[in-house]
């Protein structure tokens, strides 16, 4: 029960973490799951059947047609084109190998399948009936399905590819997601297999890496920023690192806006590894102890290293800031759904609406984290959904007790540790803080989808393990992958099989 049995070594030598049987078995089991499960995803699902998926390509398919960047008001390149471009370049160039720019003039759209001729009203009448599902919800999917139906074969193949490439990204964030939590806790690997575990299979993670979009991206981007942060903590901010560290935020910028969640972070992580001058003495208050500690650090070092990661991520990707500011007058342009925009004062003159709001986003957040299929029409009973809050407030009470063990001294958590897992909760409440702010401000029904905090997924997962696994006996934690893994797996196959081709075939497709 206790977690001073389990007191953690100082993890500077990452003593070949390749050479862990977790690491040479688990983890290629979960990419392998991951992989396959991904595929099975792309090709079962119809395209355009995941949220925005047809803007996201419409983006990609214009960049490969035209190469180059669209204005978002005189192109017609889909209302996802405001987005930043990394990722639908690379997609764009995949779509190219797969045959986009290949068609004939005679090459045309396929013929409206004869199920999607009827109207709205009369398919949804034969669909299921999902009591968290508002029925007019299933009017996006259907029409997305009569939108992929204008494509040429060429473009459908290479919409599927793109899926695959997709599905490539979410492994890689799987990867970088195992790293990081094996990196901060070297001495307890089943918290990273864990963490790998639930990457592989959480339904919704593999239905958004299985579809054209650029929610994966951001995963990898926001994983391979925490993976630098923490090795600079860990072994020194060298030119190098610092480098690598501004590409990777650079890539971030040029992402998706969100990925900025990572910066703090990285910055903070810099400031602890460029260490202290002098040992401050103690001080009788906690300010004066704070300022003499904040005094202290290497501040010159910092300074160094923090210019040369800022430099780099500013040349890799300030640009995309300067052409939006340039061209629509706003760094961070945000032209979709400007009806549902609100400003900040509306929860300043009504408090009451602030409420209003999140009791209707944080239910609706929850259901689309675990299973909200398509375009958050398709979803499980809503007992379900009670058995997997449950399964999550499982950790409060281990959490609690390591709470407990912080304050009285029985963590055994090492400095390097106790900072790691500061840089990793800060990035987690930066996300949900930007997430938030997108619900109250810009979205309520598009921004109140789980799948934003997939980048911050294995901290996510990290820190539920910490509380399970404080309370389990020391000889359990191993099995903790096993019984996790497998449980999603299942639901996993459940959410394809029993719920999503269901729902196709009652169509007609």
């Amino acid at each position: 029960m206790g977690e001073c049995d389990e007191c953690t070594q100082d993890n500077t030598p990452e003593a070949g973490w390749r050479s862990s049987p977790w690491s040479r078995h688990f983890l290629p089991a979960c990419i392998g799951a991951c992989l396959a499960l991904g595929a099975a995803w792309a090709t079962v699902v119809p395209i355009g059947q995941a949220p925005d998926e047809p803007g996201h390509f419409r983006y990609a398919l214009f960049l490969a047609q035209h190469g180059r960047l669209p204005d978002y008001y005189a192109d017609s390149a889909g209302y996802e084109s405001y987005q930043a471009p990394l990722y639908y370049t690379l997609a764009a160039a995949v779509g190219k190998l797969a045959g986009i720019g290949a068609e004939t003039p005679a090459d045309g759209g396929q013929a409206l399948p004869a199920a999607l001729q009827a109207s709205n009203d009369e398919i949804i009448a034969r669909l299921p009936d999902y009591p968290t599902v508002r029925r007019r919800q299933h009017a996006l999917a259907l029409d997305a399905l009569r939108q992929a139906a204008d494509f040429t074969p060429a473009q459908r193949r290479a919409w599927l590819v793109m899926r695959l490439f997709t599905v490539l990204l979410g492994a890689l964030g799987l990867f970088l997601g195992y790293r990081i939590v094996l990196l901060v806790f070297p001495d307890r690997p089943w918290l990273a297999a864990t963490a790998a575990a639930v990457l592989a299979a959480l339904p919704m993670y593999t239905h958004i890496s299985a579809a054209v979009g650029n929610d994966p991206p951001t995963v990898v981007v926001i994983g391979l920023t925490m993976l630098l942060a923490l090795l600079i903590l860990r072994d020194g901010p060298t030119p190098k690192r610092a480098t690598l560290l501004g590409l990777a935020l650079g890539a971030g910028m040029l992402t998706k806006d969100s990925a900025n969640a990572a910066l703090p972070a990285a910055l903070l992580a810099l400031v602890w590894a460029a260490g202290r001058r002098r040992e401050p003495a103690r001080a009788d208050t906690i300010l004066t102890d704070l300022a003499r500690r904040v005094a202290a650090v290497d501040w010159a070092k910092f300074a160094r290293a923090a210019g040369l990661a800022l430099g780099v991520a500013l040349a890799a990707g300030g640009w995309w800031y300067v052409r939006n500011t340039l061209l629509y007058g706003s760094p961070q342009h945000f032209p979709a759904n400007v009806e549902k925009q609100v400003g900040w004062e509306v929860y300043l003159a009504q408090p009451v609406a602030l409420w209003q709001v999140l009791r209707v986003a944080v239910p609706m957040a929850f259901r689309n984290f675990w299973a909200g299929f398509a375009w958050t029409n398709i979803a499980v009973a809503p007992a379900l959904y009670w058995l997997l809050l449950i399964l999550c407030l499982a950790a409060l009470p281990g959490l609690l007790l390591l709470i407990r063990d912080a304050f009285t001294g029985r963590l055994g958590w090492s400095v390097l540790q106790v900072r790691a897992f500061w840089l990793v909760l800060l990035t987690i409440a930066l996300l949900k803080f930007a997430v938030l702010g997108y619900i109250l401000t810009i979205d309520l029904g598009g921004g109140s989808q789980g799948r934003y905090l997939f980048p911050v997924l294995f901290g996510m997962v990290m820190m539920w393990a910490l509380g399970v696994g404080r309370v389990l006996p020391k000889r359990a934690r191993n099995a903790l992958p096993f019984v996790v893994g497998a449980a999603l797996l299942a639901f996993n196959l459940y959410c394809l099989l029993g719920l999503v081709v269901p729902f196709y075939r009652a169509i007609g497709l």
